[in-house]
C-alpha cells in the first residue's frame, strides 16, 4: 500500500510541487519522469522521509542519483553494486533515481530482468526511454508543479501526449475560426446599423420624411441589439491558447557541402591503444561526409579511445573537428550562456537564441553564467555551442547524460537536422536508433558494423509472455502464496530458463 495526500513540497520557501493524492493498490513499477529541477529526487527524499505515514513500513530503500565514488571501481561497477545491494533487501517499495547512469546495455539488461523479478512496488526516475518500456506499468509525469498518471510505459505515454497536443491544436482552430467569424459578423452588424439611417438620394430621404422614419430607427435599434448579442457571445468565448510551436532551425551548410560526400575517416587495419594497452586490433572503418555514425561497446571495450584516436590522427588536417565530453573543458565560467557560445558561432544571436529555446534555456537564462548552471545546464550550452561552431564533424560522447527526456526528444530532432558528419557513444538504444544511420560495435578487441534483421521473433515473443506472467504471479504472491501459486511460478521458471538457454 502507497498512498500520498494533500502534499505540499517546498525547497527554499518555493512550492515546488503539490500533490492532491496519489496511490499504488498493487505490486507494480512506476517510471517518475520530468524535466531537470522538477523535482524527480526532492520527490524521492520526501517520500523516504515520511515513509511511515506514506507506506505505513519501513520497509522502503532508496538507492541515489549520486552515489559515493570507489576510486577502485568504474562508475557502472559503482552503480551496479549500489543496485545489487539494494536490491537483496527485497523491500516492499524501492525507490531508484537514475538507476540506469554508467551502466552499459549489458547491465541495463541485467537490471531490467532483476526488477522483473522483484517483488514489491518500484518508483523509478530516468530518462532512458527504452529501459521505461521494458519495465513501466506506469507512467508519473511532473507537469506544472503536479504529477499527472498515465497507463502504460514511455510509448504508449507518448501516443497519449500526442493526442493531447493534436486535441489541443484542434480546439484553437475551432475557437480562432469562431472567433473570426463572430467578429466579422459584428464588424457587418455594426457598419449596416450605422449606415441605415443614411438616405440613399433624395428620393429616399423624401420617403423617411413622410413617416418612415420610426421604422428605420426600429431597424437600427433590432441591429444594434444583435451586435451587441453578438459581443455578448464573443466575450463568453472560451479562450484557447496558442499551442506551442517550435521555430524552424536553418544550418549553415556552405562549409560542409564543399566536402560532398567523400571519405573523411578512414582506419585500414589499424590497432588502437591506451597506455601500451591494446583495445581494438586491427580495426577497419571508413566515414563519409554527413553521415551519423554510433558506437557501442561494453564499458572499457575502447569507444572513447577510439574517438581521440581519431581527433589526434586527423587533428593537422582541414577538417574542422567539434569533440564533445562530460568535461567539458571549452567553456569559460566567467562567461554567460550566450557568451560562450557567440565566442565561436558562425550564426546570429536570434538564432542561438531559438536553438537554445529547443533545449528548454529561454529568455534572461541566456545571461546566467556558465558557473552558476546545473550539470544538464552546462551540457546543453556545449553541445549548442558546437552546433553552431564553424566545425563539420561532431564527435559526441554520451550526450545525453545529465538531461531530462524532453531534452534528449530536442536534441535527437536537432541531431537530425544536423547535416554535418556526427559520430557518437551512446549507452541509450533509442536516442542512438533514432539519430543514427549506421552503428557500429566494439566487442572482443573487434570493430564490426552491426547489421540488424528485423523481423518476428517467435523466442522473443515468448519470453516476453512469460515475464509478463512471472510479474503478475510475483504480484498474486506479495498479497500471499499459496502452493498453486508457487507451482506456477516454478514452472514459470523454468520455462524462461529453457528459452534463455536456447
Amino acid at each position: 500500500m502507497f498512498e500520498i495526500n494533500n502534499a505540499k513540497i517546498d525547497v527554499q520557501g518555493e512550492r515546488l510541487l503539490s500533490i492532491g493524492r496519489l496511490s499504488i493498490q498493487s505490486v507494480k513499477t512506476i517510471a517518475l519522469i520530468g524535466r531537470n529541477g522538477s523535482g524527480k529526487t526532492t520527490l524521492f527524499n520526501y517520500i523516504f522521509r515520511n515513509r511511515d505515514k506514506i507506506a505505513g513500513c519501513n520497509r522502503i530503500e532508496l538507492v541515489p542519483q549520486i552515489k559515493e565514488k570507489d576510486t577502485g571501481r568504474s562508475g557502472g561497477e559503482n552503480t551496479k553494486s549500489y543496485l545489487q545491494q539494494s536490491l537483496h533487501k527485497n523491500a516492499r517499495i524501492m525507490l531508484l533515481d537514475e538507476p540506469t547512469t554508467h551502466l552499459d546495455e549489458k547491465n541495463v539488461q541485467w537490471l531490467i530482468n532483476k526488477l522483473k523479478r522483484s517483488p514489491g512496488i518500484k518508483i523509478i526516475a530516468s530518462h532512458d526511454r527504452h529501459f521505461i518500456n521494458q519495465i513501466a506499468d506506469e507512467i508519473w509525469s511532473i507537469e506544472n508543479r503536479g504529477i499527472k498518471v498515465y497507463p502504460g510505459n514511455y510509448d504508449k505515454y507518448r501516443e497519449i501526449k500526442e493526442h493531447e497536443i493534436k486535441r489541443q491544436q484542434d480546439e484553437y482552430k475551432q475557437y480562432t475560426a469562431k472567433r473570426k467569424h463572430l467578429e466579422k459578423a459584428i464588424t457587418h452588424k455594426v457598419n449596416r446599423s450605422s449606415n441605415i439611417n443614411r438616405p440613399k438620394n433624395k428620393q429616399d430621404s423624401d420617403f423617411r420624411q413622410t413617416g418612415a422614419k420610426p421604422y428605420f430607427n426600429k431597424k437600427k435599434k433590432k441591429m444594434e441589439q444583435v451586435a451587441s448579442s453578438m459581443k455578448t457571445r464573443l466575450e463568453q468565448l472560451e479562450v484557447k491558447e496558442k499551442p506551442f510551436e517550435e521555430k524552424s532551425i536553418h544550418f549553415n551548410t556552405g562549409h560542409i557541402e564543399e566536402m560532398g560526400n567523400r571519405i573523411i575517416f578512414k582506419l585500414e587495419a589499424e590497432d588502437v591503444f591506451v597506455n601500451d594497452k591494446l583495445l581494438i586490433k586491427g580495426a577497419k572503418l571508413y566515414i563519409r561526409a554527413g553521415e551519423h555514425i554510433a558506437v557501442t561497446g561494453p564499458n572499457g571495450s575502447g569507444k572513447t579511445t577510439l574517438f581521440n584516436h581519431l581527433e589526434n590522427k586527423y587533428d593537422d588536417e582541414t577538417l574542422s573537428i567539434g569533440y564533445f565530453h562530460q568535461q567539458l573543458e571549452s567553456l569559460e565560467n566567467d562567461k554567460t550562456i550566450l557568451e560562450n557560445i557567440m565566442n565561436t558561432s558562425m550564426y546570429d544571436e536570434t538564432t542561438v537564441r531559438t536553438v537554445l529555446a529547443r533545449l528548454a534555456i529561454s529568455g534572461d537564462d541566456v545571461y546566467k553564467p556558465v558557473s552558476i548552471t546545473s550539470g544538464g545546464e552546462r551540457v546543453k550550452v556545449q553541445l549548442v555551442k558546437m552546433m553552431m561552431s564553424e566545425a563539420a564533424v561532431l564527435l559526441l560522447d554520451e550526450p545525453t547524460n545529465f538531461l531530462d527526456i524532453h531534452t534528449i526528444e530536442a536534441l535527437e530532432k536537432m541531431i537530425r537536422e544536423y547535416p554535418g558528419t556526427i559520430l557518437l557513444i551512446s549507452h541509450d538504444r533509442m536516442f542512438r536508433d533514432n539519430v543514427a544511420d549506421t552503428t557500429y560495435s566494439i566487442k572482443n578487441q573487434l570493430l564490426n558494423e552491426n547489421i540488424e534483421i528485423r523481423g518476428k521473433n517467435e523466442r522473443e515473443d515468448n519470453l516476453m509472455i512469460i515475464e509478463t506472467r512471472i510479474t503478475e504471479v510475483l504480484s498474486k504472491m506479495s498479497e500471499g502464496t499459496t502452493a498453486e501459486l508457487d507451482q506456477e511460478f516454478q514452472k514459470l521458471l523454468r520455462q524462461k530458463k529453457d528459452l534463455t538457454d536456447s
